[in-house]
């Protein structure tokens, strides 16, 4: 079975980058910050079988994010926001 699914930052993480860059260099980090987390969690799934959830924790790299939202979509879509983790 595959999943497929779509990731976002969580509005209150993109707008950080869009307070500190010029809008064309915070597009450029936000899509480039996506495409890291949805590789970490391409590979959480490859090796688990399953999505993160609401409040689970996504190593990225050097850091770390926190799922905060994930819908699903009477078509089966998925859909999972992600904001920085704080400790």
């Amino acid at each position: 079975m595959s999943i497929v699914f779509d990731l976002n930052l969580d509005y209150g993480y993109a707008e950080e980058f869009r307070q500190q860059h010029e809008a064309r260099e915070a597009h450029e980090l936000i899509s480039d910050l996506e495409d890291k987390i949805g590789a970490a969690i391409s590979g959480i799934l490859a090796l688990h079988g399953v999505l993160p959830s609401v409040g689970d924790r996504v190593e990225v790299e050097d850091s770390w994010v926190v799922i905060s939202a994930r819908s699903f979509g009477r078509d089966g879509s998925v859909w999972l926001a992600a904001t920085r983790f704080d400790a």
